[in-house]
């Protein structure tokens, strides 16, 4: 066995969020496989029949002693893992990877064999931390003369995506639930709950259409779960647009999309 071999299979970002049994677990056994491989290739090393075991029972304890270490300063530099670190970690998901999945998009009904153009709108420098309500972002898609704008907000591990839709009356929530049955339906079958709210805002009559879900606790450090997640809230917003479009149903409000 290789130390190549070892780290190979070694996700360290893993490690970090095994409970705390498993993690000594880990310790316990690369440890233990150590000092037993180490003691075994050195008592080996004076019996002349055994020497062809000494070299690979040491190549075992290198390779399970570099692991221990390996684990050992992971999880103690994890934890002081900072609030700094987890919100570089928010952006990241929330300015590349979610922006990329929407970027993905197709609305055949508009443009066939053409994907959406996204914009992540930026914020004011009077906004700090630059995030629109604390931990969310805005996004614009469009296509042709199709456009929208949407928020999507993630706090650590709470997810929550926003559409405003316009609206003729309050009665347009309960038309619009019925509209989007099916493209919230599914959704809802995997954890998210969402609500069809009505509000005029400056004039401009709505419908607030706002889900949330709790994702995986390890979502900002598991790349996995990054993409199940972006990738879920892209096919969702396709879904919804393709029935806006079928049902001319605007997507576009004056007012940017995000928490009444």
């Amino acid at each position: 066995m290789s130390s190549d071999g070892g780290a190979r299979f070694l996700d360290a970002q893993q490690i970090v969020y095994l409970p705390r049994w498993a993690r000594w677990m880990v310790m316990g056994v690369l440890g233990l496989l150590a000092i037993c491989a180490g003691v075994a290739g050195i008592g080996f090393f004076f019996i002349s029949d055994q020497l062809d075991a000494v070299a690979p029972l040491l190549a075992i304890a290198q390779t399970a002693a570099g692991a221990f270490a390996v684990v050992l300063f992971v999880l103690f530099a994890e934890r002081q893992l900072s609030t700094d670190r987890l919100h570089a970690r928010t952006d990241q998901f929330l300015e590349h990877h979610m922006r990329d999945a929407l970027a993905k998009i197709e609305i055949p009904q508009v443009k066939r064999g053409h994907t959406v153009q996204v914009n992540v709108l930026k914020r004011a420098d009077t906004i700090h931390g630059g995030r629109k309500d604390i931990y969310g972002a805005n996004y614009q898609l469009f296509l042709e003369n199709f456009r929208m704008r949407m928020w999507v907000g993630i706090n650590v591990r709470r997810i929550g995506v926003i559409y405003f839709v316009k609206a003729e009356s309050e009665a347009d929530a309960e038309r619009f639930r019925n509209i989007f049955r099916f493209t919230f339906g599914g959704a809802e079958k995997l954890g998210y709950a969402v609500n069809f709210e009505y509000a005029e805002i400056d004039g401009e009559k709505l419908v607030s259409i706002w889900t949330t879900v709790q994702a995986g606790h390890t979502i900002l450090g598991d790349p996995a779960e990054q993409l199940f997640w972006v990738q879920d809230v892209a096919m969702m917003t396709q879904s919804l647009i393709r029935t806006a479009v079928r049902h001319n149903i605007e997507l576009y409000t004056q007012r940017e999309p995000g928490p009444l």
